[in-house]
């Protein structure tokens, strides 16, 4: 990831989403985000459009606990970020299909995401596809 597109994906999570975590009980720290956005293991999916970066799904693979006794390898989407012109296009779906796609060819069990409860466009949005997310 260059630095340039770094720079671009944590400015629009920031322009994106501040309020949001401003509003919850972890808050908004940009320097916790671009420590979490810049570890070695974290993946990113940019959408371009003429060049230019409008989207992005940053990523991780993981074991995420679960109720039985072993833990489940998963796709766990950090970030689903579009610019705001761009959005309600099928980018974002589109990037999500592209994460799944991923987790199936690196036989992870499933793709997760954790999704603000203001934001109930986006869940309804989940509940269509397999996408298992949880309620912040």
């Amino acid at each position: 990831m260059t630095p340039a597109l770094l720079s671009f994906a944590i400015d629009l999570v920031e322009s994106n989403m501040s309020d949001l975590y401003t509003n919850s009980k972890d808050g908004w720290c940009r320097e916790d985000k671009e420590d979490e956005m810049q570890d070695v293991t974290s993946r990113y999916l940019i959408a371009f459009h003429n060049n230019v970066p409008v989207g992005m799904v940053h990523f991780q693979f993981v074991d995420e606990e679960t109720m039985t006794d072993r833990d489940a390898e998963v796709a766990y989407c950090f970030e689903v970020q579009i610019m705001p012109g761009y959005q309600r296009r099928g980018i974002g779906a589109y990037l999500i299909g592209l994460l799944e796609t991923i987790g199936r060819a690196t036989q992870m069990e499933k793709v997760m995401l954790t999704v603000f409860k203001e934001r109930d466009d986006v869940r309804i949005e989940l509940i269509s596809s397999n996408i298992t997310n949880n309620v912040y």
